[in-house]
Order: C-alpha cells, then structure tokens, then sequence
C-alpha cells in the first residue's frame, strides 16, 4: 500500500474557485481579500482584531518586537518544538531561556516555568504541540506568581502588567479548552496556514491575535504590527499623488490576497475539516487500543477540551536503547510504504543550538520524550484500509526490532 501520504492538504473545488476569483481581480499581493481572512481569523478566535503574515514565524517575531523585546531581554520557552519558536527570540537580540517539559506531556514544567522567571524575564513562549492547548491556567498562574519582579519597559507592557505570554499556536487553530478558544488564553498567540496545518493558505503563511490591552492604544498597535510587516511602509495618500513614508524599520512579511483567497475558503470549511479529521483520531484511538507494541501521546478530546488534531504521535514500546530501536521501526515502515517523522528532535540535540552552549543533558524530561518517538500518518484523505495498514505495519516492525 503505496499511496500513504504523511500528510496532505483537504482542498476542494471551493478553494480552486476561490483562488481563481482573487486571480481574475488582477490584485494580487496584500489586499481586500486579506482583511476578509483577517476578520474571520479574528472572529473565530473571539479576538477583536487579527494580522496576518506569510509564517508563523513572522507572527512571533513581530509580537516580540512590538512588545519592545530585544537585548538585555529573556523570554522562556521550551525545548521541544521546530526551531522556529527559538529561533524569533534570538533573532530581536533576547536570550533563549529553555525549560524542561514535565515529564508527563509535551509541556514546560510549569513550576519550573515560574523559577526562572527573572528581573530579565520579558515573555514566555508555550507551544501548542500537536494541536492540544497548553495548560494555560498553570502557565498564566505561575508568570503571576512573579509580577511582584517585573518592570515593564514600555507601555505596551506596563499595561499587561506582567511577563507576556506569547503562544506558538501554530499546530492549535480551532482548538479549545473550558470553553475558551485558541487565541482567548495567551496575550498573543501565533497561528500557522503552512500547507501541512489543518488549515491552509497554501505554501506558507500565518497570522497574530491578540488580547484588548486595558489603557493602551490597540488599534495603534495594530497599525504598528501592519506596519513591522510591510517595510515600515504607510499607505500611499491618494490626495497627495505618489507620497508615501517608510515610518519604522520593517520586514517583508505580508499575505497575498492569493493566499487569502485559498484560507477564506478554508474557513468556510473549517467544520467540516474538523469532523473529518475528528473520524480519523476516533479510529486512531481505537486501533491503538488494542496493540501492546505503540502508545498514543496525545489525547486529543477531553470532557473540557478538544484538540485541533494536527499531529498523531506514538511511543514505540520498545526494549531500553534509546533511538536505534525507534530509527529501525522508521525505516522498516517506509519500506512498506508508511511514511512517519519524529516531532520533535529537542533544540539542545541541534548544531546551532549546542554552539551557543546548550546541551540536552540538562533537559532529560525532552530526551525521553523524544526518544522512542514516532509522528505516523495523520490528515483527512485517510481510509479505514489505510489505517489498519499503519497500525498492523508499526505492530509488525515493533516486534521484529
């Protein structure tokens, strides 16, 4: 059976037409067709506002920045995750602060969390992994429980009042939990539409909201954030011809209506994408449940939340020997046509990061997490057949390690 994708896009004739439209309005960078994103982003969300960008990534960096992030600064977050999430901090000149995950889950321990929070501390980074929410309670209960040490440096800050959490929620859209949505919990919280998310905007792509600050200028913000976005660049007054300002230095981040015109059409769909991704994890689940030889990691429906079920980790119940077991069963399965990744390798296993001086010896709750690991899988286009093949073929290469 060698037609098993890992992943792969739900796309319809829907978001063909969609995008055909955009294309015969002959405008095709930011436009019109952004802001209807935007507002669907931000209605679904229960955010009063949202900006898109073309990643995630950018979504971060440009929450960090306008937060005024930068050297001199700490921001928290964890270890397991893409590089992404790390990778924003350094880049506005903060320093990368790792902590260890609880042992339990693919979350930072929480207490721990709270100990590290300094005088230098600015925000803490959550990582929605694999589209379950974080324990935002804990999260948001330990950065209070340091408020007393926290001195803000601008107003933006002054008026959280607090080290700012900043979610990488990149795997979490639609998720939620106590009946709050991804995007409600954090302070900002960073979405992806990469073409392998739930929901897409095509190749790449990704958007910000944020909370309604208390004595501070949100719509303001939302033109700076525009702005970090754009080069820096105003909208050119028509009045005055050709004029334009370039009033702060900017990055070339924007979303495209073209890309917006295939997200539109995701949205209008995202029901329907959910209910067919929830069949998927039911059968999943009760296959699992039945083999000794793999554990499923993430439980991606509770009696107060529901996941966005972007990924399908398992634990591979393998005899003691770290990853030569788990890279066995990985090669084994793309023989017989099951294609599987590992998410995450934790950061401090990475060149660049052992470079500036981590090392994963210091994280030991993310190496057993990571080790043993397999991502099988997971999207819509998934049979029953299909399936059953997965599970019997991980069953199969389990025992023969």
């Amino acid at each position: 059976m060698n037609d098993i994708r890992f992943a792969t896009p739900d796309i319809t004739k829907a978001e063909v037409d969609n995008i055909g439209k955009a294309a015969e309005t002959r405008w095709l960078t930011n436009g019109p067709i952004v802001r209807e994103f935007e507002q669907k982003i931000a209605k679904i969300c229960n955010a009063s506002r949202a900006v898109a960008f073309d990643s995630c990534t950018a979504a971060m960096e440009m929450a960090l920045r306008v937060l005024g992030i930068g050297p001199g600064d700490e921001v928290i977050t964890t270890p397991y995750t893409y590089s992404a999430t790390a990778e924003v901090i350094r880049n506005v000149g903060a320093t990368i602060v790792f902590v260890d995950l609880d042992g339990k889950t693919f979350e930072m321990d929480y207490e721990k969390v709270a100990a590290a929070i300094t005088e230098k501390t600015k925000a803490v980074m959550p990582v929605d992994i694999g589209g379950k929410l974080c324990d935002y309670y804990s999260l948001l209960s330990a950065v209070a429980s340091k408020r007393d040490i926290f001195t803000p440096s601008n107003e933006l800050q002054k008026a959280i009042g607090r080290v700012a959490v900043v979610a990488d929620a990149a795997h979490s859209f639609g998720a939620s939990s106590y009946n709050a949505k991804s995007g409600e919990w954090a302070d900002f919280t960073c979405f992806s539409f990469h073409v392998l998310k739930n929901i897409t905007t095509g190749g790449e792509g990704g958007a910000l909201v944020w909370k309604d600050f208390p004595h501070f200028d949100n719509e303001k913000m939302e033109e700076t954030l525009r702005l970090l976005g754009d080069h820096g660049q105003t909208s050119r007054d028509k009045s005055k011809g050709w004029e334009y300002d370039i009033a702060l230095f900017g990055y070339n981040s924007i979303m495209t209506n073209i890309d917006a015109a295939m997200g539109v059409a995701q949205l209008d769909r995202l029901d329907e994408i959910e209910s067919k991704r929830r069949e998927v994890t039911e059968r999943f689940d009760a296959l699992f449940a039945n083999v000794a030889e793999a554990t499923p990691l993430i439980k991606h429906f509770g009696e107060d939340y529901q996941s966005a079920m972007h990924l399908y980790p398992v634990r591979l119940n393998l005899p003691e020997g770290a990853e030569s077991g788990r890279d066995k069963v990985y090669h084994a399965l793309r023989e017989v046509g099951v294609p599987c990744n590992v998410h995450y390798k934790p950061l401090p296993m990475m060149t660049a990061y052992k470079e500036i001086g981590f090392d994963i010896a210091d994280y030991p709750n993310a190496y057993e997490m990571f080790k043993n690991l397999l991502t099988i899988p997971y999207h819509t286009e998934l049979t029953e057949e299909q399936q059953r093949y997965i599970v019997d073929a991980i069953v199969k290469a389990v025992r023969e390690v």
